[in-house]
């Protein structure tokens, strides 16, 4: 047989909740031949799919004919709910007698002989045999008549009674216990199916978030809701369709417009319908579609939970569910980190682009679980993860994501859309997973909840929703950079937290593939690239061992940020706090600006030269800037917060050579552009094993750094008249020339080759201050040759052979 063209369900859209579980619903009637009144599938061959926002079926059935299954042929699963108080079931001796709506139409489709409703009559009749749901609906009735008979007895009587009542109100809970493992042993086959998708069954019976708290949304029964809207659109008696059964399922499948004829709402499936409390104004009766009601609880019942627990969610049990998980407020900026109405979870509905039958769909329910290493995915963060990592490898395109939340205490349930994800075309490596080391990132995440002070809390928050975005196709790069700043705001909020820092560690070291990932290009990262790696060994020179020997590490950037185990950290292994008793001395970083910070960390540096007894001068570092980075830096037009930012997540990644770092960028300068008191200044900043290996100094001489130097750079501030870096300049070139690196310049004469600048003064037009700051950041060995040209000799000139006699001098008038 030719197979049909599609069909294109127009009135089922991946969004809301509602519509997508209509076409699950869909799918899964055709398919099952419970469902059918002759108990045979409609189509066992056919198949969905997600294009174009909307369900697409390939059946052999046509529209016409589709239309003839649920009019004619659509037998109703049994979605029933006995141990809720409004399902019609629990009403003590009244069973038989109650004008309630839940007993009467399970009165009413008990005694039909249609049919259509075989799946229900049948069910009903098994839940009425059931010993346990007897004796439970008789206990609750024995405490509602003990309350009655309370009210009336004096005090003494109301003693003894209340004693009996404790008794059987515990008797009541035992009851309830093994309510549920009773009812799966006794109930009909086909019931199962609504039941599991209603509960797991586990120590403490865990309801799925979908199906609200076991069938029901507060005082919202769905099964009493599903019989009432069949018999809006079905005769009880032969089964047969009512008037506007047929007009309200054109709409409902192919987004026909109509005007219903029904009024209510769907509870928490379909947010924004209206309803008590759901509107600041004036409010009317909200259309309802009947056969809506039917299509979104057939559908739910694909989300059937396991029997017992999913391997590795003892801590998580809403993901016993099928891609259920616990609720996250990251990548959902509209949802607020203080609501104090917590959502029930989060689902992700899997949209698939290819046909797929519903057995296979089934199949996906079935294991429906998303995996992190060797773990369950438990949040939607981790969700995000897993799809990440997984690509299109199995077969879905994207999740739409929800948040069951309540908007308030008095209002229902809403599945309020939180975005799609959308699978990435191959797998991604998971970067986030440096942050699981150790469980850092799930004790932070606990450490930082409601009681945590509100900078931690603000600082999780960017950290979560950072971490979210770098799983996204096109957010990836933005992620890294956002979280690595939010990574250096938590730990900042550490270092001054001696009690959090009792349960939490450091942040663990981060791969460079963050580096990597988060770099802009621009200067303001470039520099903070650089400044992180400071104290580490240089990666230009691990190659070409006896030319250059690897130096030792030491005195890490990191050290200045938090009080960590400097030891650990330069071996590499997994971050400690220091064992040292008093806050380490070499802390220093604090919410000055950058420039005050950097000098600050460069006083310390030379101290700890002097305390620790250095051999060399500890400016090394794994990577270096370039000219450009630094003559943006120089320059003023550099944002020094955002430098910052960075800085202080950096300093716990490991270094990498940046391609910009690598290549001489023409864009914003080189050497030649930068200030002539810089080029001065930064080989008297410059290790001495370095100077060397130039051939700036000769074997066994060393070129001290001034005393006092930097603090007159510091205290020179932003003036521009360039006096304070005169002077600084003057300093270092006789400095320099006293440790046998002579310079073409005469530090007491006049410029002969025109090195100063407007004004006259060499200093000119650069704050001392900035330019103390900017002698920190290690740059690129080129770099060093060119600076050496331009304010020394040209390198590789042994001393014996440069001609002092021929040296120009600058004018410092």
């Amino acid at each position: 047989m030719t197979p049909s063209a599609p069909l294109t369900l127009d009135g089922c859209a991946p969004t809301p909740l509602a519509s997508y579980l209509k076409a699950l619903g869909v799918l899964r009637l055709i398919s099952s031949p419970a469902n059918h009144v002759a108990e045979r599938a409609a189509d066992p061959r056919a198949r969905g799919w997600w294009e174009s926002e909307r369900f697409h079926l390939q059946t052999s059935l046509s529209r016409d004919g589709l239309f003839r299954f649920f009019l004619e042929d659509y037998a109703p699963s049994p979605i029933i709910a006995p141990w809720n108080g409004r399902a019609g079931f629990l009403e003590g001796d009244a069973d038989e007698t109650s004008n309630r709506t839940g007993a009467m139409l399970m009165r009413a489709m008990e005694e039909t002989e249609s049919s259509r409703f075989r799946n229900m009559r049948r069910t009903i009749r098994s839940l009425r045999r059931s010993e346990g749901l007897g004796e439970y609906d008789r206990l609750r009735a024995k405490v509602k008549t003990l309350d009655r008979e309370i009210k009336k007895l004096n005090e003494n009587e109301k003693k003894i009674k209340g004693e009996e009542k404790k008794r059987i109100e515990k008797l009541v809970k035992a009851s309830k216990v093994q309510l549920l493992p009773t009812l799966r042993s006794e109930t009909d086959t086909e019931h199962l199916a609504y039941m599991d998708a209603c509960y797991v069954l586990s120590t403490d019976d865990v309801a799925a978030p979908l199906l609200g708290s076991g069938g029901n949304d507060g005082s919202r029964d769905f099964g009493v809701n599903f019989a009432e809207h069949l018999q809006a659109l079905f005769d009880f008696n032969d089964g047969a369709p009512t008037d506007r059964s047929g007009a309200e399922l054109n709409a409902v499948l192919f987004g026909v417009v109509r005007k219903l004829d029904g009024c209510g709402t769907i509870g928490q499936f379909s947010p924004g319908q209206g309803g008590p409390n759901a509107t600041a104004g004036y409010e009317g009766a909200n259309p309802l579609n009947s056969w809506e009601v039917l299509l979104i609880l057939e559908g739910a019942v694909a989300f059937t939970g396991a029997v017992t627990k999913r391997l590795g969610t003892a801590n998580g049990s809403r993901t016993a569910f099928p891609f259920t998980f616990e609720p996250s407020g990251a990548g959902a900026g509209n949802l607020s980190s203080e609501d104090p109405n917590r959502p029930r979870g989060e689902i992700w509905t899997p949209l698939w682009g290819k046909p797929a039958a519903f057995v296979e769909v089934a199949a996906m329910f079935a294991e429906g679980r998303l995996t992190v290493g060797r773990r369950m995915a438990r949040t939607g963060l981790e969700a995000a993860r897993s799809v990440a990592r997984m690509g299109l490898s199995r077969g879905i395109n994207a999740f739409e994501r929800y948040s069951l939340i309540q908007p308030d205490a008095k209002m229902p349930y809403q599945a309020t859309p939180l975005g799609r994800f959308h699978a990435p075309d191959r797998p991604r490596h998971d970067l986030i997973s440096d942050l699981d080391a150790g469980g850092w990132l799930e004790i932070a995440q606990q450490r930082c909840s409601a009681t945590a002070p509100a900078r931690a809390r603000t600082w999780m928050r960017r950290l979560q929703d950072a971490l979210f975005q770098m799983t996204t196709s096109n957010g990836a790069a933005d992620g890294a950079r956002y979280a690595l700043v939010a990574i250096g705001g938590l730990a900042g909020w550490l270092a001054t937290n001696q009690k959090i820092r009792n349960f939490l560690k450091p942040p663990p070291p981060l791969s460079s593939a963050w580096i990597r990932q988060a770099d802009d290009g621009s200067a303001e990262f470039r520099v903070a690239v650089a400044l992180a790696g400071l104290g580490l060994p240089p990666l230009e020179r691990r190659r070409g061992a006896e030319e250059n020997p690897k130096p030792s590490a030491g005195l890490p950037m990191a050290v200045h940020f938090a009080p960590i185990d400097e030891k650990r950290f330069c071996d590499g292994r997994r971050h400690a706090w220091s064992s040292d008793q008093d806050y380490p001395r070499t802390v220093v970083w604090g919410a000055n600006d950058l420039i005050s910070n950097l000098t600050a960390v460069l006083e310390r540096r030379l101290v700890e030269t002097a305390v620790r007894g250095l051999e060399d001068k500890p400016f090394d570092g794994a990577v270096g800037a370039g000219d450009a980075d630094v003559a943006a830096f120089l320059s003023g037009d550099f944002d020094d917060a955002r430098c910052a930012a960075f800085l202080a997540g950096l300093v716990w990644a490991r270094p990498v050579q940046l391609r910009g770092m690598k290549e001489k960028d023409k864009r914003v300068g080189s050497v030649a552009t930068l200030p002539f008191a810089y080029a001065v200044l930064k080989p008297i900043f410059t290790t001495d094993e370095t100077l060397r290996r130039f051939g700036a100094l000769n074997r066994g001489t060393q070129l001290p750094i001034p005393p006092g130097l930097v603090a007159r750079l510091r205290t020179g501030g932003g003036g521009l008249d360039g006096r304070v870096t005169d002077d600084a300049v003057r300093t270092a070139l006789a400095r320099a020339r006293a440790s046998g690196l002579p310079s073409p310049f005469d530090p007491a004469g006049t410029d002969a080759r025109g090195a100063g600048d407007a004004g006259g003064r060499i200093g000119a037009g650069v704050r001392a201050d900035r330019l103390a700051a900017a002698l920190l950041i290690p740059v690129r060995d080129r770099m060093y040759a060119n600076l050496f040209e331009r304010a020394y000799f040209a390198p590789g000139v042994p001393p014996e052979k440069r001609d002092h006699a021929t040296e120009g001098t600058y004018d410092a008038a």
